[in-house]
């Protein structure tokens, strides 16, 4: 399997965790509670894992930039506390193993970033294509899910729960990355068109806000606010011709409200402020903001009482495999994520886990921003801050859908950070330590 067959696979993992969200995700062995992000990882660790390791030491050794440097030993730390925290789990405080394993892999899928920094150093103009066939396929799919698709009642025969036509949530990652790497974005339009009505019509503010924080620090880096504003009089053509037509289009069932000026700005008001955005759109504004204030809050304010009831668990936390769920009665029983990864991460490995795994973050953002000024494409770091963001407002980086395409993508964005290193160490001459 070379370099050609692994190109393939980051291509369609990206794409599909992108377009197809957890429908894409349950693809795998449902008996064996085994999944197609689980697989792959799986068969690219037996297969290239003598190079992850390879190239982790070398990193841990300080050959290569600093930046790589102080990812490795970062990496390795919250590699290794999760490891800690899953024998802890099942050894010390007997929580059921799949169920530790599912928390677990909230360390392990950071591994993912080994096979995108390869398929970058191979195939440093793959990604533009990458983009281009995102920003059609979740232009037009999004499109059809918001009209029509997420109303068929069609799921999985193998998960019930699951529906065949997942939620599209590429919409903000495509117009990031046309944004910034399209020589002439204006040539897109209609991509751009397209993919801001998916944004708008999936009502997921998360999204909003990580395309609002990604153009920010793009703007930031490249110093040039004419991209951004080409994307804004976008959005300002796209409301303006909702508004001249008065468009009104039920939002996806599984959303509530409706697409429309009013009812998009209300759902973006409502958790500030939901009297004004009841001015707007009537009594379901208030539904609308109660997916936060009524038990995301509650959730988050439970698990930091009960981390913080002695040394121990605020140190450590509550273990992988803790029932969270069970901290509030109108918490369905199950459900492992309280939809900040903050709050993930303290629940269950208290403030050490925090530690480790905002210092891993932030050194993964420090690498892909020097990564960036080599390559003076600021896709990266732009992406880096744009997916953070949507993690503090969702479940993120413990799901497959969310922390793989991440880390596939910031893996690739890394790779002209390495290529000093893999070219010296191809002519066996040690690199000298920088950044």
């Amino acid at each position: 399997m070379g370099q050609a067959f692994w190109a393939r696979v980051w291509v369609l993992l990206v794409l599909g965790y992108a377009l197809m969200g957890r429908t894409f995700a349950y693809l795998g062995v449902p008996s064996l509670k085994v999944f197609i992000g689980e697989l792959i990882l799986g068969a690219f660790v037996i297969i290239r894992g003598n190079r992850v390791l390879r190239t982790w030491f070398t990193w841990l050794l300080g050959y290569g930039p600093r930046a790589l440097l102080v990812l490795a030993w970062a990496s390795a730390l919250f590699f290794s506390y999760g490891i800690l925290q899953a024998m802890r789990g099942v050894l010390l405080l007997g929580h059921e193993l799949i169920i530790v394993l599912q928390n677990f892999v909230f360390n392990v899928y950071p591994l993912y970033l080994f096979l995108g920094l390869w398929v970058g150093q191979a195939r440093p103009a793959l990604l533009r294509n990458v983009v281009r066939w995102l920003a059609w396929a979740n232009g037009i799919y999004g499109t059809l899910y918001v009209l029509l698709l997420n109303r068929l009642d069609v799921t999985l025969p193998w998960a019930p729960d699951i529906t065949l036509f997942g939620q599209p949530g590429g919409s903000a990652l495509a117009l990031l990355g046309l944004l910034s790497l399209e020589s002439r974005p204006v040539r897109v339009w209609p991509l751009l068109v397209l993919n801001f009505f998916v944004l708008l019509g999936v009502q997921v503010r998360g999204e909003w806000l990580a395309l609002g924080a990604g153009l920010f620090v793009w703007m930031v880096l490249r110093r040039d606010p004419s991209r951004v504003a080409l994307l804004g009089a976008t959005a300002v053509l796209l409301f303006a011709a909702m508004y001249a037509l008065d468009l009104r289009i039920p939002a996806p069932e599984t959303r509530g409200g409706e697409i429309s000026v009013r009812g998009v700005v209300a759902r973006g008001l409502a958790p500030l402020n939901p009297d004004a955005a009841a001015t707007l759109i009537g009594e379901e504004a208030y539904s609308l903001a109660g997916t936060i204030m009524d038990w995301r809050v509650p959730w988050w304010l439970s698990i930091w009482d009960e981390v913080h009831r002695d040394v121990i668990s605020a140190l450590l936390g509550l273990g992988y495999g803790y029932p969270l769920y069970s901290l509030l009665p109108f918490i369905s029983e199950g459900i492992r994520t309280p939809h900040n990864v903050f709050f993930y991460a303290l629940g269950y490995s208290g403030w050490l886990g925090v530690i480790f795994f905002f210092t891993f973050q932030f050194s993964l953002g420090y690498a892909v921003y020097w990564a960036s000024m080599s390559s003076k494409n600021h896709f990266g770091p732009a992406l880096w801050v744009s997916l953070l963001c949507s993690a503090l407002v969702g479940n993120f980086f413990e799901t497959p859908f969310g922390a793989i395409p991440f880390y596939l993508l910031i893996g690739y964005g890394l790779s002209p950070l390495s290529q000093a290193y893999a070219r010296a160490n191809s002519s066996h001459v040690l690199p000298t330590t920088r950044r």
